[in-house]
């Protein structure tokens, strides 16, 4: 299904149409554009505080704007990408390609428990990432993880948004715009693509079997 609308302008003028029916949208530094660009704003903030864990906010820290990203010899301590929140694997990983060892992540409450040990292992502070400082850290080595980052907010016409349907945010917008009007329209619509987006975010990878198969052999089925 091709995607209606991905950037802030084509958010904005498709707002335009279906609120004011004009063929003339707002421009940067007009008050409709600025107010707008907020309600969208809003809409984000409201999709990432959903008790989903959304596909589109799971990055890399190769793919980061920021985040140190290759290890100092005898550095113990990186700075983590501005927009990270938590960790989304048990490893951080040192090296390339086929060359890389793991570095067990552990919680920072756990760190006493291994003061004296030459393990690798690492935890996340305070936007930073900490490695044992009993370990060797080799120079050079680029550090691999994944992690669950803050949604990107909009301020340019050509900012993009993440979440997997973006209606959602226009819809939003509409909803408070009319919201005085006692139009529910609006909002129905945006609960809906909320749902619909949740259902897509929890949906099984092709072919990923959701129910036991019946196997006669091993004594499943009739």
């Amino acid at each position: 299904m091709a995607t209606i609308i991905s950037t802030l302008d084509t958010a904005i003028t498709y707002l335009n149409t279906l609120y004011n029916a004009s063929s003339t949208a707002p421009t940067s530094g007009e008050e409709d554009y600025t107010v707008w660009t907020s309600l969208f704003n809003t809409a984000i903030n409201l999709w990432e505080s959903e008790s989903e864990l959304w596909a589109e906010l799971v990055q890399s820290l190769a793919s980061a704007a920021d985040g140190t990203k290759t290890t100092t010899a005898g550095t113990y301590s990186y700075a983590l990408p501005t927009l990270f929140k938590f960790p989304m694997s048990g490893y951080v990983w040192l090296g390339s390609n086929t060359n890389k060892t793991a570095y067990k992540v552990i919680k920072v409450q756990e760190k006493q428990l291994h003061e004296n040990d030459t393990d690798r292992w690492c935890y996340f502070l305070n936007g930073y990432l900490y490695f044992n400082p009993n370990c060797t850290i080799p120079d050079a080595l680029t550090i691999n993880y994944d992690f669950y980052k803050e949604a990107t907010k909009l301020t340019t016409g050509s900012d993009t948004f993440e979440m997997s349907d973006p209606m959602f945010a226009v819809y939003y917008a509409l909803s408070e715009l009319k919201k005085e009007e006692g139009d529910a329209t609006a909002l129905s619509i945006t609960n809906q693509k909320l749902e619909i987006m949740k259902d897509r975010n929890e949906m099984p990878a092709w072919f990923q079997e959701t129910s036991l198969l019946n196997s006669p052999s091993e004594g499943w089925g009739v």
